[in-house]
């Protein structure tokens, strides 16, 4: 399912996009329709776990790229000049931000203003020069028409040295995990540089208008498609809903391969297959009018590509079988009615 085949949806049925819901079975399988979703401008909120666009490595790093895109986004300033630490220090931040105001200039224009004043000590102004003078460089290589923006995003990544700066704070499996996702954004940017013939400037002005797609907390029901676990569904009810990553591995999700249950694993395996079972009831129940089924027939796992299987839940809800003997009886059967047999197929298999 793509962003392209949702607006067609949304077209087509004269929905609106709360009308729709993607439903996956675990946190991490977000991330690609997140990515398109900003890249098409189409409003969503997630529920049933942390965007990846929330997390605070990704918040970071986005920081920066605003930052060249516009010296006059404070709040990417304070963010970028801070994270990783380079002695700009809360005080410091102050007396320029006083400085900033009374000059009515952003933060930004006002490190090369201050400087030729004695409003700061030396010890105070240095590190600000450095943090200024390097944006400034970055922003000058990416508006130069032969500058690769794959070239210039790991120049800016080594630069300010983020992933020592993970492992300095943080223990190195969480460190890892947030390094992971870093190199993950980056890979991302490079490939939409790389398809949409971008240059650095041309990506950061795209990202900062995806990084603005966000979710007016005031807005008790936004208009924007609705993505969440299957766990996070349970209650809930959509129009339309595509199921995702119907296929064994995810759901059903059997838990890890390394794990033994010794004589009882036969009996803990049928449990866990029974409980994934009743999740994916959760997931066709969530569909009032249509519900579109989806899987891989490979994953990317490390630098591997593996082989996937489509889910055996599939096969339980008889979807061939039916388009194959559907009698005359069937096919005057309305969408509603359709679902409510494809409900009750999977519920006698449980």
């Amino acid at each position: 399912m793509g962003g392209v085949s949702l607006s067609a949806e949304r077209f087509d049925r004269k929905a609106m996009w709360r009308d729709f819901a993607v439903l996956y079975r675990s946190n991490h399988q977000a991330r690609i329709f997140e990515q398109t979703l900003r890249d098409l401008r189409i409003p969503y909120v997630i529920s049933g776990g942390q965007s990846f666009f929330d997390k605070a490595e990704i918040r970071d790093v986005l920081a920066y790229l605003r930052l060249i895109a516009n010296d006059q986004d404070d709040p990417a300033f304070i963010r970028a000049a801070t994270t990783p630490r380079r002695g700009i220090g809360q005080t410091t931040l102050q007396k320029l931000g006083e400085f900033a105001s009374q000059r009515g200039c952003s933060l930004f224009e006002a490190v090369f203003e201050i400087a030729l004043t004695d409003n700061l000590a030396e010890r105070q102004l240095q590190p600000l020069q450095t943090f200024a003078e390097f944006i400034r460089r970055i922003r000058d290589k990416a508006e130069h028409a032969q500058a690769q923006a794959d070239e210039l995003l790991d120049e800016l990544l080594n630069a300010i040295d983020y992933e020592r700066y993970l492992y300095d704070l943080f223990d190195e499996r969480p460190a890892q995990s947030r390094w992971t996702n870093v190199l993950e954004l980056v890979g991302w940017l490079k490939r939409k540089a790389s398809e949409d013939g971008m240059s650095l400037r041309e990506l950061v002005q795209h990202v900062t208008l995806v990084t603005m797609l966000e979710r007016n907390e005031d807005e008790e029901e936004p208009d924007a498609v609705r993505l969440s676990t299957l766990h996070a569904s349970k209650g809930l009810e959509y129009p339309h809903v595509f199921l995702v990553g119907v296929e064994e591995g995810l759901l059903p999700h059997l838990g890890r391969d390394d794990e033994d249950f010794g004589d009882d694993e036969q009996v803990v395996m049928l449990g866990r297959v029974q409980e994934e079972r009743r999740l994916m009831y959760v997931g066709i129940t969530r569909a009032q009018r249509s519900l579109r089924l989806s899987w891989c027939k490979r994953r990317r796992r490390a630098r591997e590509y593996v082989v996937r299987e489509q889910s055996r839940f599939i096969e339980e809800m008889a979807l061939e079988a039916m388009a194959i003997t559907e009698s005359p009886e069937d096919k005057a059967l309305s969408p509603k009615e359709r679902l409510g047999r494809l409900k009750d197929l999977l519920n006698k298999t449980g």
